[in-house]
């Protein structure tokens, strides 16, 4: 089944353009690694599929069902909102800062979007928080407030809380670039379990040994679009393209 598909996807902001025409297609289970160099238009691509940026041409599908179409940045057929929010709801989203709510502890941040948003009862939330924060090891802060744990515990608690919507792909964007180094390891191995359980996952990443551990497939994008892809094998140890060997010439 097809979880994601972009179809000659296209955002300018101004006389910018960020996205020149990118076509993707993402299956069930799939984990893709999308790698390059900043301003590429990564960070973009995953912002325009949960409609947080809109894009400006193209079409964009999620579990085959159309969400967006688009040209000249006007719409070019009227969707039903609702689909549009539970399609949208479909989509865990981590960001490279941590976002927590300051002033709510890290069982309340978890409980607060399936509460609100899904009207689920507050002890059926509150256990799924609890299994959530032991998945990702944190199950003994939960009464803690963001600002008392580390850059690696808030983003693992930012990933719970992801999940607690039961989202049906995971994306990332670069989430581990805010943080130390020696705490990069424990939200990759947060990750390396989501990718093991099977979970559709699109991840925005200058990790490249992690990359290559975990991907089903690397993109490499560079100035808005798609310029090679293939298996962590072919783009990150045997690219073709001159400009994906210099991209990975400088970071390795």
């Amino acid at each position: 089944m097809s979880m994601v598909k972009l179809v000659n996807i296209r955002k300018s902001f101004g006389d910018l353009e960020v996205l020149k025409g990118v076509n993707l297609e993402v299956s069930q289970g799939e984990v893709v690694c999308i790698i390059g160099a900043s301003g590429s238009g990564k960070s973009t691509l995953l912002r325009c599929l949960n409609q947080l940026e809109r894009i400006s041409d193209g079409e964009i599908y999620i579990e085959d069902v159309l969400s967006d179409k688009r040209a000249n940045n006007k719409d070019l057929m009227k969707i039903d909102p609702v689909t549009v929010q539970s399609l949208c709801a479909d989509l865990g989203m981590v960001f490279q800062s941590f976002n927590l709510f300051p002033h709510l502890t890290v069982i309340d941040n978890v409980t607060i979007a399936p509460l609100i948003v899904k009207k689920i009862d507050k002890k059926i939330a509150e256990t799924r928080a609890l299994d959530l924060l032991s998945m990702v090891g944190l199950s003994e802060k939960k009464d803690e407030y963001p600002s008392r744990l580390s850059g690696g515990q808030q983003q693992r608690v930012a990933i719970a809380r992801a999940l607690a919507m039961d989202p049906k792909i995971m994306m990332f964007d670069e989430p581990t670039s805010a943080l130390d180094p020696e705490l990069v390891g424990e939200v990759l191995a947060t990750m390396r379990q989501l990718a093991e359980k099977g979970m559709t996952m699109l991840i925005v990443t200058h990790e490249i040994g992690f990359a290559r551990e975990v991907a089903d497939r690397v993109i490499f994008m560079d100035a808005g679009v798609i310029c090679e892809e293939g298996s962590p094998e072919e783009v990150l140890l045997n690219p073709k393209e001159e400009r994906t060997k210099s991209f990975l010439n400088k970071i390795l």
